[in-house]
């Protein structure tokens, strides 16, 4: 039986985040999709700014070879969350959680080394850092915009 309060959609995003979402899939057993959906929550958590201003694009390669389609699942209490996001701060989903990748990414993975008692090998940490280094120009950008404040 198909429950009809699941709803399919899509997210395009750059293959880097892509692979990252699937190597922490494998390393901590969970789906892709509950960690794409916890970026978001991580980061609507620290969001502090009442409205946006501007267009927030600066992560994306506008060649399609370098974007890969990421199909999730959402039920609706949270496309109404999501929702809400999108219009209150202007900003697609797919953003949402790339701005959580390059802020976030790193607590994300300690909370989840913590739950589920796991150590982290130390190439999966060294392997973001150099991610997140190639990405640095945008995380004072994200954090203006958006006026949040990283946890520590």
């Amino acid at each position: 039986m198909v429950n009809s309060d699941i709803h399919c959609t899509s997210a395009n995003m750059d293959i880097i985040f892509f692979n990252k979402l699937n190597e922490a899939s494998c390393l901590f057993d969970i789906s892709c999709k509950t960690i794409f959906k916890d970026l978001i929550k991580t980061v609507k958590q620290n969001i502090h700014c009442k409205k946006i201003s501007g267009i927030l694009t600066e992560y994306q390669n506008h060649s399609p070879e370098c974007w890969k389609k990421f199909n999730y699942s959402l039920d609706n209490n949270e496309i109404e969350i999501f929702g809400l996001l999108r219009q209150k701060y202007k900003i697609s989903i797919s953003k949402l959680a790339f701005i959580g990748f390059i802020l976030f990414w790193e607590l994300l993975m300690h909370k989840y080394k913590e739950r589920l008692k796991l150590t982290i090998p130390k190439e999966i940490i060294f392997s973001y850092l150099k991610i997140q280094e190639k990405f640095k120009y945008l995380i004072p950008v994200f954090r203006k915009r958006l006026e949040i404040s990283k946890l520590e």
